[in-house]
């Protein structure tokens, strides 16, 4: 009973603080709402004033930009007045970086103003203009006189008798250039100029190609000119040396337009920059060329001589035309009228022996040989050194072409050349000058009073020549020869028949190297043809006369000595087959 009564007391209790609570939560939430109200109240009274403040926040921002950029306007107003001094004077030369900064303010200045399209800009706009112009011609200047600087004329034979580059331009000197170059392209149409240093460049560098090849331009006319000999002999015209030399400084010239100039400038600039000095060779050509068809006998190997170069050259002067992006009508005239020339002399030559040069030379009354046949063999003699030229005219002729008439020809030929190798028809050729020449010696003898001097000696001057060709020829074989050259080793006074090792290592390499210098001469040699059978049996003979005793009698001595343990491995042939081999030379089969 006590217990129920305590726990009622304690439910009475909790009751009342209940009832408290309750009051004390009602008169929080009649304070929040009066707070809530007040707040609703506050916001609807600053919040107009928050808008305004960033409002006039951004106006202030606003207006501090048009400030500051009516300050930059009114800055461009008097930029003429601030950047005269400084743009008249000039660039310095160590200090480019300062002049191109107000080059690029008065570029800015003018770009801002006429987008403004103000009335009281036009006027400055004018002035800055005129005032960029002034700049772009004192950068044109710069640009010349660095140029200039780097292009003093060189002697192009002393590099090219080296076989050395033509030196360019500096790689420093060459960057600034470059610089300076982009730059003056960035100017166009919207400050009224157009800048000319693509034509600076054109005329600098084209005036030190022509200064550089003068002196070759003039010395390939002055040894033609002025030579000691009364027949022009190979290799002695300087315009092959200008040829090599006007190759050499375009490829090097090309290489600096294309790190200096725009890309888009660079094959136009290269084109104008070697055409006067390609005139210049061109007409040095033609001035040659003319005096070869004056001179036509005494000359015409000049005209070999130049075709040797340009035919070698061909595909250079076709990447120079290619990079120009040009087809050069002139040089290509050059090359026709050269080869016409070379051509004509062939015909003329002939024509020569039979007309007027049999008329004019006197029979010697001792029988001697003829100053004509001298002369023609002579002639002839220099035909050889010019003979993958002399073949490809004669081919272009055609075989038998050069008589003056069908007649004339000695042989029955293919007319058009075509089937018949450069090798026979240059021996037609050669056939048909002998042909000429014993004819006219032969009328021209009969003016003799005595019989015996009317057979003038040809027959054995042709022999002559014949056996020094042959002797030459037969020294392409010393090679072979000088390995069977042998030495006999004696000791205590007579011959050794056992060798020492040394002995035998001197045989091994002897009949090694024969094997090889005989195989590689067979090779080239089998290839030939001697069209001539009797020819063929005598050349074939003389290399046998020579070959097979000197073999057989270094075999002989050495077949039985035990110089090696195995002696096949050395002696690759026996006497019989090495003789059969000789004679299968010049069948012209490569086999």
């Amino acid at each position: 009973m006590d217990r129920l009564d305590e726990e009622s007391a304690d439910l009475d209790f909790l009751e009342e603080n209940l009832k408290n609570t309750e009051a004390l939560t009602e008169k929080m939430t009649s304070m929040l709402n009066i707070f809530d109200d007040r707040l609703v109240r506050l916001e609807a009274s600053i919040l107009p004033i928050h808008k305004s403040t960033l409002t006039l926040t951004k106006l202030a921002e606003n207006i501090d930009r048009t400030r500051n950029g009516v300050l930059e306007i009114i800055g461009y107003f008097d930029l003429v007045e601030r950047e005269e001094m400084m743009i008249k004077r000039g660039p310095n030369e160590n200090d480019l970086e300062s002049y191109l900064n107000s080059i690029g303010k008065c570029k800015k200045a003018i770009e801002v103003l006429s987008g403004m399209r103000l009335k009281s800009s036009e006027k400055v706009i004018g002035q800055l203009k005129q005032l960029l112009k002034a700049a772009i011609l004192k950068l044109e200047d710069l640009f010349r006189s660095w140029l200039t600087n780097r292009s003093n004329s060189i002697e192009p034979l002393s590099y090219i008798t080296k076989n050395l580059d033509i030196p360019g331009i500096p790689q420093g000197p060459l960057q600034n250039l470059a610089t300076l170059s982009s730059y003056l392209s960035s100017f166009g149409p919207e400050i009224g100029y157009n800048s000319d240093f693509v034509k600076v460049y054109i005329e600098v560098r084209s005036t030190y190609l022509t200064k550089s090849l003068k002196t070759l331009a003039q010395g390939s006319i002055s040894t033609a000119e002025k030579r000691s000999t009364p027949v022009y002999e190979k290799g002695t015209c300087g315009f092959n040396s200008y040829t090599d030399a006007i190759l050499k400084m375009f490829k090097t010239e090309y290489e600096i337009a294309e790190k200096i100039l725009p890309s888009e400038s660079v094959m136009p600039g290269y084109r104008d920059t070697i055409q006067i000095p390609l005139d210049n060779y061109v007409e040095t050509g033609r001035t040659l060329t003319n005096r070869i068809k004056k001179n036509m006998q005494t000359d015409v190997f000049l005209a070999f001589d130049m075709m040797e170069s340009l035919n070698k050259n061909v595909g250079s002067f076709e990447e120079v035309f290619r990079l120009a992006g040009k087809k050069d009508s002139a040089y290509n005239e050059l090359l026709y009228s050269l080869r016409a020339v070379a051509l004509c002399s062939f015909p003329e030559f002939i024509d020569e022996i039979k007309n007027n040069r049999a008329k004019t030379m006197n029979i010697p009354s001792d029988g001697t040989i003829h100053e004509l046949t001298i002369t023609i063999l002579q002639h002839l003699k220099r035909l050889t050194d010019y003979q993958e030229t002399v073949e490809t005219m004669l081919l272009t002729l055609g075989d038998g072409n050069w008589n003056s008439s069908e007649k004339d020809a000695n042989f029955s030929r293919d007319k058009t050349g075509r089937g018949v190798s450069g090798n026979v028809v240059i021996q037609h050729y050669f056939a048909d000058v002998l042909e000429s020449l014993s004819n006219t010696l032969d009328s021209r003898s009969k003016s003799y009073k005595k019989t015996a001097l009317t057979y003038p000696d040809i027959e054995r001057k042709y022999e002559k020549m014949v056996k020094k060709y042959n002797d030459g020829y037969q020294d392409t074989w010393k090679p072979c020869f000088s390995n069977l050259m042998d030495t006999t080793w004696v000791r205590g006074g007579s011959a050794l028949k056992a060798l020492g090792s040394n002995e035998k290592s001197i045989v091994k390499e002897k009949f090694k190297n024969f094997n090889t210098e005989f195989e590689e001469t067979y090779k080239v040699h089998k290839s030939y043809a001697i069209p001539d059978p009797d020819l063929r049996i005598q050349v074939i003979k003389d290399i046998k006369i020579v070959l097979m005793p000197v073999y057989n009698r270094f075999l002989e001595k050495y077949q039985q000595t035990e110089f090696s343990k195995n002696p096949t491995k050395y002696i690759r042939y026996d006497p019989q087959t090495l003789e059969n081999m000789v004679n299968r030379l010049f069948d012209g089969s490569i086999y």
